[in-house]
Parts: C-alpha cells; sequence; structure tokens
C-alpha cells in the first residue's frame, strides 16, 4: 500500500494517556489559524471523535450513527490540540454507544454521541429499502479540475469568504459538480456532483467510515447560501456569519470506501430565526447503493433582512 492520504493523516487520533482513560489526541495539530478568520473546519472535529470513539469498542463493531453539536470555536489558546474524552455509555453483544467531548484549551467545543453495530450479529429478517442513487450526466473523471475551481471560487465567494473551501495542496478531497438544480424557491434547490477523497492506504472500516464524516461537513451548509441568492446578495456581501450547529449522520453501508467515487446531493428545507436546515445524501457510484445521509442545522446571519 502507498502512504497516507491526507484523510487518513487528518482524521487520526491518539492515544493520551497522561491525561486519563479513553483520552485522546489529534495526531496532526490543527492550523492556528485558517483563511478569513475561521477556526477549525467542523469536518475534523466530527471524524476524529469518531476515530478517538472508534478505538474504545470492538474490531467487529461499526459506525452507523453520529449526532454532535459544536459548542465553541477553538481559540489560539489550543495551540492546534483537541483532546477527546471517550465514555463508555453502553456496550452490549449487538450495539455499543459512546459520548465524545472534544476539549480544546480546557473548553468543551464539541460533544458527540458515536453509535455502533456489531457487524457479525445476525439482524434476522428485515426491511431493507432506500432512496434511489439520482442520474447524473457524464463520468466524474471527465469533469476537469479546472470547472471544479471555478465552481468552487463561485461557492466561496457567494458567501463572501464565510465559506472556505480547503487550499488546492491540502485538498482531502476531489470534488466534481454535475447536474445543479436551482429555483426561485430555495427548498426546490440542490447542489449534485461527485465525490472522493485520495486513494488510503487502508482498507480498515473505521478508517474509511471516519473519513466519509469528514466529507460530510465540507461546505455543507454553503447550499443554503446558493439556494437563497436575492437574500445574500452579489458576491455574497448580505453575508455576515455561518457556523454549523447540530450534525447528524446515518452511515447505510460498513463497507463504503471513501476514496471511490460517490454520488452527493444538497438540499435544504427550512430557514427561520437565524438558522437553516441542510440535508445531503451520498450513494457509491458504481453500485447505486446509499452509503451516508446528513442533516445539518446551521446559523446563517445577514446584515439586511431585504437586498
Amino acid at each position: 500500500m502507498g502512504p497516507p492520504s491526507p484523510v487518513e493523516s487528518d482524521i487520526a487520533v491518539i492515544p493520551a494517556p497522561d491525561l486519563g482513560t479513553d483520552v485522546y489526541i489529534n495526531d496532526k495539530k490543527f492550523p492556528t489559524a485558517r483563511l478569513g478568520g475561521r477556526t477549525v473546519s467542523g469536518g475534523l472535529l466530527v471524524s476524529q471523535a469518531i476515530s478517538a470513539a472508534n478505538a474504545t469498542v470492538l474490531p467487529d463493531f461499526h459506525v452507523y450513527s453520529s449526532q454532535s453539536s459544536f459548542m465553541r470555536p477553538i481559540s489560539g489558546k489550543a495551540d492546534g490540540r483537541v483532546h477527546y474524552h471517550v465514555e463508555r455509555t453502553a456496550d452490549g453483544r449487538t450495539y455499543s454507544t459512546r459520548l465524545v467531548r472534544a476539549v480544546a484549551g480546557d473548553v468543551c467545543v464539541y460533544i458527540a454521541v458515536v453509535s455502533f453495530q456489531c457487524a457479525k450479529m445476525p439482524t434476522g429478517s428485515a426491511l431493507t429499502y432506500s432512496i434511489p442513487m439520482p442520474e447524473l450526466d457524464g463520468n466524474p473523471e471527465e469533469i476537469s479540475d479546472e470547472i471544479s475551481k471555478q465552481f468552487n471560487a463561485t461557492h466561496t465567494n457567494q458567501s463572501g469568504d464565510a465559506l472556505q473551501a480547503f487550499a488546492q495542496e491540502v485538498k482531502p478531497f476531489h470534488w466534481r459538480p454535475s447536474g445543479h438544480i436551482l429555483k426561485d424557491d430555495p427548498t426546490e434547490s440542490c447542489l449534485r456532483g461527485f465525490v472522493r477523497a485520495h486513494p488510503l492506504s487502508t482498507k480498515s472500516p473505521s478508517v474509511h467510515l471516519a473519513g466519509l464524516s469528514y466529507a460530510s461537513d465540507e461546505n455543507l451548509l454553503g447550499v443554503a447560501v446558493v439556494a437563497n441568492p436575492r437574500h445574500v446578495g452579489r458576491g455574497g456581501r448580505n453575508v455576515t456569519m455561518v457556523a454549523s450547529l447540530n450534525h447528524n449522520i446515518s452511515f447505510h453501508d460498513p463497507t463504503v470506501k471513501v476514496d471511490g467515487w460517490m454520488v452527493c446531493m444538497r438540499k435544504t428545507s427550512w430557514g427561520a430565526d437565524g438558522r437553516v436546515l441542510v440535508h445531503q445524501r451520498m450513494w457509491d457510484w458504481k453500485s447505486g447503493r446509499l452509503v451516508m445521509t446528513t442533516d445539518q442545522e446551521a446559523l446563517v446571519r445577514l446584515k439586511n433582512a431585504k437586498l
């Protein structure tokens, strides 16, 4: 196998026994500052919390759910380090649950309830169904990097730089926009395309699932901005703040490979009281299997109600 991909190094955590039992720390330090004054990507906290929780369950268990809240931004006083305190809330033959608190500079910045299921336990008769994968034109390999860069630049500019994509040299995922639907009604708008990670050096299901959670948050709330061009204003000049509040993931396929192409669809269903609700689904492009569903509540603040 080759060297670790950017995803693997980003989501990795290591034990911190000097801080207590079941405490982990990010293996790779976060940058102390990001473009536009942003703090750490929410996807990093989500994925590292899952990695920490996974280290406390038996190898046969895989994550199937993560329900989390972002409490506070990470300050420079944390020096790029976050400690993940894992509480072994419940352990059973079929299911296990972990409560994870992410602490940076003695401040709790993120909390998650992470649930696992044993892959070897039979489930018996079960309902089996899922929403079918949307039909997108073309092959993701045939969509150029330049088209993706132009879309990402427009996406970022429209938010008034409140949304920042990964820098090209450290970008952990390949995104390929395709088949967007933009309507006057924001709830009918939809961002669609393809995504995959750089090739991973491992086939470990736990690493691929944590990597998928990393991708789940990259600019997800941006769909609410893109779907409301009249309110955010040209170049996003009417946007003053965006921030993730709650982030919930359901993993549907423990055999998913995050470095294989997936179809991604993002929509927004509601906005009021300074908050928006956004939704995301991902399918394995080759098999058509639904692999992940994400719901996120986020803060979007405007300067003026109308332009």
